[in-house]
């Protein structure tokens, strides 16, 4: 019998709240990179204080969204993302304290990256190690470095 060798380990991912609701509605890349944690190539994190932020927006008139969808839309993050609490208090965005949430779960997490649109988060490029991407360049450095994506 061969040995087989260590596994590399999976990049863990904070998703912020406009990739998840962008991700639920339309087709692109935020869907590909959550068909990734359903498939078990990456591994996705959330916390209470996210998932509550994504039914907050996800209610918004403008989505036009029935109260079942979007019972539908967190069950569904609830079953493959992994929700924990968040250990540590950041407050180093003052422009939009709520994004301080998304670096707070990425640093319980001891994510790799947070991935999303937000210009306050982007603005950072990384915070204590965690790379902050789009999804555009979240897809390419995977692309590039592991080849998961033709």
């Amino acid at each position: 019998m061969k040995k087989r060798g260590k596994q590399p380990k999976k990049l863990k991912v904070v998703l912020d709240t406009n990739i998840l609701v962008s991700a639920w509605l339309w087709e692109g890349n935020e869907s590909q990179i959550v068909e990734m944690i359903e498939n078990g190539l990456i591994i996705g994190y959330t916390s209470p204080q996210l998932i509550q932020e994504f039914e907050k927006v996800m209610n918004y008139p403008k989505f036009r969204l029935s109260e079942e969808e979007i019972a539908s839309a967190i069950g569904y993050y609830q079953i493959i993302l992994r929700t924990i609490e968040s250990k540590t208090v950041v407050n180093i965005i003052h422009d939009d304290p709520a994004d301080n949430r998304v670096l707070e779960c990425a640093l319980s997490a001891k994510a790799n990256v947070v991935i999303t649109g937000d210009k306050h988060l982007l603005a950072l490029g990384k915070f204590k190690n965690i790379k902050i991407l789009t999804s555009t360049e979240f897809l390419k450095l995977i692309k590039n470095q592991i080849g998961l994506i033709n």
